[in-house]
């Protein structure tokens, strides 16, 4: 990261401490030293599953077009995926090539053929957003808030019209190139050395590789057994992240409802979607602590829970991502010199 970048996360941080503050810090500190560690525990464990669900669908994916990686390989990807969508600002779009182009040196497959299980796995992530956002429009009409009603319907629709957008592209050739490129650029901002070394060989391999994605892609569109596969594990992921919040609120000793917790998620997804901040760090425990005290928990509550979801769904990740990322660039500097070796 440039300096840009560290000042951007500094203003992050910043919304931290003043959520903190305005929560009370002597609140929260009081509500920590009565939490109990068993819930906080059944959260942590919420969230390895949902990761090795994750890692499940993608393996289906990628099984579906004949590519065998072990789990063990496809969990680091995802983890050095995260790491770059978590130090990314907006769209979370960094983490994608990554993965891709992780599995790819770990399997030897071409890169259309992963980019496609890549890309199917997004979109098998917007769906079942798309009906978790639905059920909070009705849950929070029922409740009788108009304001957080008009809101998340017009989420829905946003969200509806992106996932048409997305297959829509992705059936063609030339915008599917726009997009891989686009993820390029946004891959050299931050790692411009390697981005540089492999321009040559990204730009010939996207020119090779796009119809190849496209053929595969089409083929995981029409793999019916896979795409159900993938979709049942997309509802239960997103069941487990929901879980995980409400395993938060009760290791705090505080109750609250599953939709309560839904409406709260689905928000923050399309706040971390367009957050200039990397990770929508400090932005999204604001809005998610503004959405909790709307629903009627209090503040230091909200602020509470808030501040340990993250802590396990996006700092511990993080860092763990971060540490994978480093060891997958030694390997590779590894295995290059071994290689130069052998040639010369």
């Amino acid at each position: 990261m440039d300096w840009r970048k560290y000042s951007i996360l500094g203003i992050g941080l910043l919304i931290i401490l003043l959520l903190l503050w305005w929560a009370g810090v002597g609140e929260v500190l009081g509500i920590l030293r009565k939490s109990r560690l068993e819930y906080f525990l059944l959260a942590v464990l919420a969230y390895v599953l949902a990761v090795i669900i994750w890692a499940l669908r993608w393996r289906v994916l990628l099984k579906s077009l004949g590519i065998d990686a072990p789990m063990k390989t496809i969990v680091g990807g995802l983890f050095v995926g995260i790491f770059v969508n978590n130090v990314t600002p907006g769209a979370r779009g960094g983490g994608e090539p990554v993965r891709m182009y992780y599995i790819s040196k770990r399997t030897g497959q071409p890169y259309g053929h992963v980019f496609a299980t890549v890309t199917m796995d997004r979109i098998m992530d917007l769906i079942p957003v798309v009906v978790m956002l639905l059920l909070a429009t009705v849950h929070v009409y029922r409740l009788g808030s108009l304001t957080l009603t008009l809101t998340i319907f017009l989420l829905d629709v946003f969200f509806a019209a992106v996932v048409l957008a997305t297959v829509g592209i992705l059936l063609s050739e030339r915008k599917t190139k726009g997009i891989l490129y686009w993820f390029y650029r946004r891959f050299q901002r931050i790692m411009p050395g390697k981005a540089l070394k492999y321009e040559e060989k990204f730009i010939r391999a996207v020119e090779v590789d796009v119809p190849r994605f496209q053929e595969n892609f089409k083929l995981l569109m029409k793999h019916r057994s896979a795409f159900l596969i993938a979709l049942l594990y997309s509802f239960l992921f997103w069941f487990l992240v929901l879980l995980r919040s409400y395993f938060i609120f009760l290791s705090i000793n505080r109750s609250i409802t599953l939709p309560d917790v839904m409406v709260v998620q689905t928000i923050g997804i399309v706040v971390g979607m367009f957050s200039l901040i990397p990770g929508g760090a400090g932005l999204i425990e604001a809005i998610n602590s503004t959405v909790y005290v709307l629903l009627g928990i209090n503040k230091d509550a909200a602020v509470t829970a808030t501040l340990l979801e993250r802590l396990i769904s996006y700092w511990a990740p993080t860092a763990i991502g971060a540490v994978v990322t480093a060891h997958f660039g030694v390997r590779v500097r590894a295995g290059r010199q071994s290689n130069g070796k052998g040639k010369v």
